[in-house]
């Protein structure tokens, strides 16, 4: 009895086999990056929710929003609202990181400083944008006044984040005002994602 001879694979049916998993891979992979952002806006909206939460909370037993600067000052941002946010009362147990980090914050003259670092003196590291109503000059600054009655309404504050394409829109100088993301124009387009008086903008 002869012995059975393997039939080897083919140069072409190699190459056949490799091309099928370079096509699955160039299907896979965009698909793959698309749901990784769309679980960190998910994130990010449940931090902003969980920031809300904490705010409105705070503004019901001091009848205002957390402390983060007067008009034309300095922005304290979360590094001195922590203390507040904690002290004597824990509204909030920690500082949620964004998970989309705009690089140009970092680069920023003069830097933020405490307005979004959670990690200083390293500043590497931001947390969301907040900002509030009396920091704004809202009621005394026309141009504020009227940015954010159209963009936040009658609310006390803002909250945000620069949203997947990783940068803080600016108008008149400052963030909030701009565009909302909306995952409708593309999953990584233009646009910040922010929450006011506890209603997603």
């Amino acid at each position: 009895m002869k012995p059975q001879l393997l039939k080897a694979f083919t140069l072409i049916e190699l190459l056949m086999v490799v091309a099928i998993i370079a096509i699955l891979a160039a299907i896979a992979i965009p698909n793959m990056l698309e749901a990784q952002t769309r679980a960190k806006v998910s994130r990010i909206k449940t931090d902003l929710r969980t920031l809300a939460t904490a705010i409105e909370a705070y503004s019901v037993d001091y009848n205002h929003p957390m402390y983060d600067g007067e008009p034309n000052s300095a922005h304290f941002g979360w590094i001195n609202v922590y203390s507040q946010a904690t002290t004597p009362v824990a509204y909030l147990t920690a500082i949620p990181l964004d998970p989309f980090q705009d690089e140009s914050m970092r680069l920023a003259v003069p830097p933020p400083g405490q307005s979004f670092f959670i990690d200083p003196p390293n500043n590497t590291k931001h947390s969301y944008d907040y900002g509030t109503a009396r920091w704004h000059g809202v009621g005394t600054d026309a141009v504020y006044t009227k940015l954010w009655a159209d963009n936040l309404g009658t609310s006390a504050w803002k909250v945000g984040s620069c949203g997947p394409d990783r940068r803080f829109v600016l108008t008149s100088g400052f963030f909030g005002f701009a565009p909302r993301y909306d995952p409708t124009n593309g999953t990584v387009s233009e646009g910040d994602i922010y929450r006011s008086a506890a209603v997603v903008q």
